[in-house]
């Protein structure tokens, strides 16, 4: 028998173990962002039916006969059960100076011990006072901005971040509107 046809087998079989083992692994999950079921942690977000009022376009009357307010409210889910989450509560962000006047920040801190599974946490209602009608800024933007990694206050941030606003490289941040538009008719000026 020749070498050739000797050969021909434990070539093929090299072969074919190389592309066995040339397939391509399944990427897994990362320890730290990993549940205990194999998926990845999603970051922390709104929950949209959660939010209060339920209507994120809000008609005010123009001729409400004192500063319209509101009490505004939203629930956030975070699968990670271990970590404190912050929201962050702006109004009219883009017109503010560099988008550094925040309305209030809190911490949300994981769930205690006697709910250790449980991944929607309430957000303290916040009472919002809307200025009088100006008919140069017939509307204002309220934004929730929830992040498990937000840059520090202080940071100094790479060219084009939003300040106050903008999550750590490897976080994200999720940013819930409600708009009040002043209206001629139609519109209220208060909730609830």
């Amino acid at each position: 028998m020749s070498r050739r046809k000797l050969l021909a087998p434990a070539v093929a079989a090299a072969l074919l173990a190389g592309l066995a083992l040339a397939g391509c692994p399944l990427p897994q999950p990362l320890a730290e962002v990993s549940r205990v079921d194999g998926g990845t942690i999603t970051p922390p977000r709104v929950l949209s039916e959660s939010a209060q009022p339920a209507d994120t376009t809000i008609l005010v009357s123009r001729t409400c006969p004192a500063t319209p307010t509101y009490t505004v409210n939203a629930s956030l889910v975070d699968e990670n059960v271990l970590e404190p989450v912050e929201a962050r509560w702006f109004l009219d962000y883009r017109d503010s100076p560099g988008g550094y006047s925040m309305l209030r920040v809190e911490t949300i801190p994981p769930p205690d011990q006697s709910a250790p599974s449980q991944t929607v946490r309430a957000l303290p209602p916040l009472q919002l006072q809307l200025p009088a009608y100006d008919p140069g800024q017939p509307t204002h933007v309220l934004e929730l901005v929830v992040s498990n990694g937000f840059y520090p206050s202080d940071a100094v941030l790479p060219p084009g971040v939003p300040p106050n606003r903008s999550a750590q490289p490897g976080y994200e941040a999720q940013v819930f509107r409600w708009v009040f538009s002043y209206v001629d008719s139609g519109g209220g000026c208060s909730y609830p």
